[in-house]
């Protein structure tokens, strides 16, 4: 009887424990993991000022009667140490939700992560198809677009306009680097198309230039390349040396769509096409006004990766605005798996589908891509015709004369 009621006692103190204003007022913690030192922190730091930025402009500051409080962990892009500081904001932290994931690699070790320990992931850049090709319940593709799907918008164009008969195709041998590769491979073949160079190369090489010399030996209507930042710049600066003149060059978004792109490749971004997941004249609400409250904030021209991150929380907090009290990482992921919200990046729906290519994705949704061309540094919108900002120049002038 004296064990009995030391239980009832111990039962009783814990539901006024639970219920007093001290744990009420515990906040909502969301963890952010990004790498915003190291090799790829410049996408990382874009990627957390707009995650800020956007929690700012939505004004909501508390919820069920709790402050949102924000855990912020640095993962340099390294996949290792990206799992590691998964495992301490759901663990250690005790956050409520996570936003997070720039490169594919450190995007597939966090969600796992994350699905294995039960916490509800919003993805932010990772696009490697296989993220979402799982039937998780915890991890949601938020604004990320699969990487089999950046090139959309490019498939009308190359069978409208550009209509070439040989591609030289070249990617990075990363998550992201392989699985672009693939879709941009069966498009080509699917259409009829000779692929006459096809190669994977290692990230952050000293030089390109043996690789670049055997496409142009074999004279492509177009070269398609798959690269982030540091190897864009270097491939784009090195092709014009050694005069690697096509009809046209289309970049796979990624670095190709970065400010930093003009600014180091210079005049040889000129002419050179990439696929993009979002542009600032998008006529999605608020789109115009996040690129130009970051630029006057930053002073750096946000692109596409920033976007994806203002849509991110965008997501999170809607889904805390609809998630049942008392909130919990339970009821946050219930609301995420009925997302249906506008953003900065379009419509974004959390839902399950089946492409031609045969994936199978799960908590994934699918903004529109865009085609956009260099001219004098700046970025145009060349395709979709209904949402030009500039004209198409295509074939690109030889390197001898511009």
């Amino acid at each position: 009887m004296a064990k009995v009621r030391m239980i009832w006692v111990i039962g009783f103190v814990l539901l006024v424990a639970l219920s007093s204003p001290a744990f009420s007022q515990e906040p909502i913690r969301i963890g952010i993991n990004l790498p915003v030192t190291g090799p790829v922190a410049k996408f990382g730091v874009m990627d957390y000022n707009s995650i800020m930025m956007a929690f700012e402009d939505l004004g909501l500051k508390k919820m069920d009667g709790r402050e949102i409080a924000f855990v912020v962990e640095d993962n340099r892009g390294d996949p290792p140490t990206a799992k590691s500081a998964e495992e301490k904001l759901i663990s250690k932290d005790k956050v409520d939700l996570i936003i997070g994931g720039y490169t594919s690699a450190e995007s597939i070790a966090m969600t796992g992560t994350a699905e294995d320990l039960g916490c509800p992931h919003i993805i932010v850049n990772g696009s490697a198809d296989k993220i979402t090709e799982k039937p998780n319940k915890w991890i949601f593709s938020g604004p990320r677009v699969p990487a089999s799907h950046y090139g959309d918008t490019l498939w009308s164009l190359v069978d409208e306009v550009i209509k070439p008969k040989k591609v030289a195709l070249y990617y990075e041998n990363t998550d992201f680097g392989t699985s672009s590769a693939k879709a941009l491979r069966e498009g080509f073949q699917e259409r009829g198309i000779k692929l006459v160079f096809d190669q994977p190369y290692e990230s952050g090489a000293v030089t390109f230039k043996p690789m670049l010399s055997r496409v142009k030996r074999e004279k492509p209507d177009m070269v398609m390349a798959v690269s982030y930042l540091t190897d864009a710049i270097m491939l784009a600066k090195q092709s014009a040396e050694i005069r690697l003149n096509v009809p046209i060059y289309m970049g796979y978004a990624a670095g190709y769509t970065m400010p930093e792109f003009a600014d180091n490749a210079a005049k040889d971004v000129n002419y050179i096409c990439t696929t993009t997941n979002w542009d600032p004249n998008s006529p999605w609400p608020g789109a115009k006004k996040y690129y130009q409250d970051y630029l006057k904030k930053y002073n750096v021209k946000a692109d596409y990766h920033g976007a994806q991150g203002y849509a991110a929380m965008e997501v999170a907090i809607d889904a805390l605005k609809r998630a049942k009290k008392p909130i919990t990482r339970d009821s946050i992921r219930e609301a995420l798996t009925k997302t249906n919200l506008m953003t900065v990046m379009g419509k974004i729906e959390h839902k399950e589908w089946k492409d031609k290519l045969g994936h199978h994705y799960y908590n994934q949704g699918l903004p529109l891509t865009y085609v956009m061309q260099w001219q004098n540094k700046e970025l145009k919108v060349v395709w979709p015709l209904e949402a030009k900002t500039g004209n198409l120049i295509f074939p690109a002038p030889p390197y001898e004369k511009r």
